[in-house]
């Protein structure tokens, strides 16, 4: 196969706000780009409203709002490269970022710290043509960047919608079973109080040394943790120090601080408390993730101004006519925004 590198053109993968996609239409409207922009679909397609997506822009010549490959981004699979070996298009790869680009298979891949890149393969007649939409840090920093970093929240959280009934019914025999299957008290046997020791030789300057109280429970029942939390504070540190002093790297473990730490908790401990911090935190986390999912989702809709459409959206039955189009171009004329002030 033959592979098209178009890493140079970033700037043709776009995120948009979907404004129309019904059944049994031709077309959908989308807002990006600062502008209303319009896609033909299958006429069994349907994106709701507000979802997010992302889609290629091969026309240079702005007057022409159309665009193509539309994918809610739920849809794109997430996937970080690796980039371990060099491949057919001279570019580093692993093994599964170099299977969905010879699938033609659309993916974000997400750099914790540093860029989100965008890869669609497109296959035809044993021609792979890669489109990168690339946004992160740097130069290459533009409006865009604020909805996938959005986005990226969103999909982690997961949140849908409150628990069903059943759902917390089920949460709870599951609370259940987690209780009678665990022996709490040799768990909680496992935790430790230790003070770190730790010097820091510095050559040409001055030696630190450090002392840190730290305790921890090497289980994740948030129960558990919650009576025996993991932390670590400092109580000592010279930033003078000298190994004269006496002063070197040692792990000491606090055994009467653990003792007394451990059956503390064994004495408040019972099955009762157990059930309901983990009925508890489960609502807390729902509540939580709902209050975020909102937040964002709104800060989304603001950041496209998505309501400056909805006029010339209520018009739109799914066709493609010359007077729409005049309508559209003469409404993104009037709309168009620098995109260099999004963020002012």
């Amino acid at each position: 196969m033959k592979y098209i590198d178009n890493s140079r053109n970033n700037r043709q993968i776009h995120i948009g706000l979907v404004a129309y996609c019904e059944k049994d239409a031709k077309y959908g409207l989308l807002y990006g780009e600062n502008k209303l922009l319009y896609f033909e679909k299958d006429t069994n397609l349907v994106i709701e409203n507000n979802t997010l997506v992302s889609y290629l822009s091969f026309d240079h010549n702005v007057s022409i709002p159309k665009v193509d490959y539309v994918y809610p981004l739920t849809q794109l699979v997430q996937h970080n490269d690796k980039r371990s070996s060099r491949r057919a298009d001279n570019i580093y790869h692993d093994d599964e970022t170099w299977r969905l680009i010879n699938e033609g298979i659309p993916f974000v891949d997400f750099e914790s710290g540093r860029h989100c890149y965008v890869y669609y393969p497109i296959i035809n007649d044993d021609i792979c043509t890669v489109w990168h939409g690339l946004l992160g840090c740097g130069l290459y920093v533009h409006g865009e960047q604020f909805i996938y970093e959005m986005f990226n929240e969103l999909n982690t959280i997961n949140y849908t919608s409150w628990p069903t009934l059943e759902e917390v019914t089920n949460a709870i025999v599951e609370f259940k079973k987690h209780i009678d299957s665990i022996n709490v008290f040799d768990i909680i046997d496992t935790f430790e109080i230790m003070k770190i020791c730790n010097y820091i030789s510095r050559p040409g300057r001055d030696d630190h040394y450090s002392e840190d109280l730290y305790q921890c429970l090497p289980n994740d029942d948030k129960y558990l943790s919650y009576l025996l939390p993991t932390k670590q504070k400092n109580i000592f540190f010279d930033d003078n120090a000298y190994r004269s002093d006496g002063y070197k790297d040692d792990v000491i473990l606090l055994k009467e601080e653990t003792i007394n730490a451990r059956e503390k908790a064994k004495a408040e401990y019972s099955k009762e408390k157990h059930l309901a911090y983990l009925i508890r935190n489960y609502f807390y986390d729902a509540l939580k993730n709902k209050e975020r999912t909102d937040l964002l989702k709104q800060k989304i809709l603001d950041e496209f101004n998505i309501n400056k459409a909805s006029k010339i959206t209520a018009q739109f039955n799914g066709n493609i006519t010359e007077e729409f189009l005049a309508l559209l171009n003469s409404y993104n004329k009037v709309t168009k925004v620098n995109p260099n002030e999004m963020h002012q």
